[in-house]
């Protein structure tokens, strides 16, 4: 991006924060193309799937193309494309006279100067292709190729999420009619939107390194549906980027106004046990949507258990709470065995590791249910003896 320093950082979060959020293959296909536009400030993007059906590249979403220029006709013999079929990024940085290009004269009037194409991949197969179009000739830095690549590998994850939920989705309203009840499967709504932020005063390396490691953190999330794979991968990956000596992820019982644990790192058994964590009694503040750093956990007196801390080598914690529609629902602790003070970015990064922690475990909780429903009216409807209708 000629003259001007790409935010690696916030971009990476826009997308990939709007295509965790969902769990309908439409609407993420669609947040992809439209994120990566706005995000990038670039021209128009498209995303191309193959048909598992008939084998070949079909559009199946776009944003800031025209629609005579979407239906220009198929691509079969743009050799841009077939490159980046075999795994390989590919840029024609002069698109109305590139003779890899097969609709020459229509991307002249559509306005189009480059096309960068990029592969998406999913279990080192490729899937599809995601195309990034610039009004003025462009080249991309290897950090902006690692940028759009590391969103069409996300991308490929999330559409492939996707489709085994709404899979899901199917298998239970089949089930449910072969007992005579008639379900209609619905997608779940999107319920998670976070606000956290890291944009203001950041540094060109600083973004890129904050990225590499986000992308890290959402390819361990988005590898498995799986809760407790899922959410244990999550903890160890925040600990060892945040260098803490361990981590845990907490969600509210609202019945018993406990915080209880779904996934931790780096601590013991035996203070993993150490008795259950009231709300009104361990870091109340965290309610208020607030990030609480404990200097010292020994003297404060909102730790609830400051002996067994003591004993497990604790001396500082830090709070991060993870909030759904503007409700506190669980909280992100980080546990040092120093007393060194977290730096403003690295507070700002603390919450949206815990953002990222939240969208992980509502999507496992929203699998693992769906799986729950199929299992119980299975066993159910054979108990009745209608399973095998």
């Amino acid at each position: 991006m000629p003259g001007k320093e790409v935010a690696y950082f916030q971009v990476f979060l826009e997308v990939t924060r709007a295509v965790l959020s969902v769990l309908d293959v439409e609407t993420v296909l669609h947040l992809i193309t439209k994120g990566i536009v706005s995000s990038l400030d670039i021209k128009a993007s498209a995303l191309m799937l193959l048909s598992e059906k008939s084998h070949r590249l079909e559009l199946v979403a776009s944003h800031g193309l025209s629609q005579k220029y979407l239906g220009k006709g198929p691509l079969y013999a743009d050799r841009s494309i077939a490159d980046a079929l075999r795994d390989k990024p590919v840029l024609v940085e002069n698109a109305p006279t590139d003779d890899r290009v097969q609709y020459r004269e229509e991307a002249t009037e559509e306005g189009i100067a480059s096309i960068l194409s990029v592969p998406m991949v999913m279990r080192e197969q490729v899937i599809g292709v995601l195309r990034i179009y610039t009004a003025e000739p462009r080249r991309f830095s290897q950090n902006e190729m690692d940028l759009i690549s590391a969103i069409a590998e996300i991308g490929a994850i999330a559409i492939e999420n996707a489709r085994i939920f709404e899979a899901r989705g199917a298998e239970l309203s089949k089930v449910l009619k072969v007992g005579g009840i008639d379900y209609e499967y619905e997608l779940p709504v999107a319920e998670y939107r976070g606000k956290a932020t890291l944009n203001s005063g950041i540094d060109h390396e600083k973004s890129y390194q904050y990225f590499r490691t986000l992308y890290r953190l959402t390819r361990t999330i988005t590898s498995t549906m799986e809760m407790k794979e899922t959410l244990e991968a999550v903890v160890t990956e925040i600990a060892k980027t945040m260098g803490v000596k361990g981590c845990c992820l907490f969600w509210l019982n609202t019945g018993t106004r406990e915080l209880e644990m779904v996934a931790s790192y780096g601590l013991s058994q035996a203070y993993l046990c150490k008795g259950p964590l009231s709300i009104d009694k361990s870091i109340p503040q965290a309610l208020e949507e607030e990030t609480i750093y404990i200097a010292n956990v020994r003297t404060d007196r909102t730790i609830q258990y400051p002996e067994a801390a003591e004993r497990e080598g604790i001396v500082s914690m830090l709070s991060v709470p993870i909030s759904v529609k503007k409700r506190v629902r669980g909280t992100l602790r980080l546990y040092s065995s120093t007393a060194t003070p977290f730096a403003t970015e690295e507070l700002r990064f603390a919450k949206v590791l815990a953002e990222i922690g939240g969208i992980a475990i509502i999507n496992a909780k929203l699998y693992q249910e769906r799986r729950a429903d199929i299992t119980f009216w299975k066993a159910t409807l054979d108990y009745l003896g209608i399973g095998n209708r």
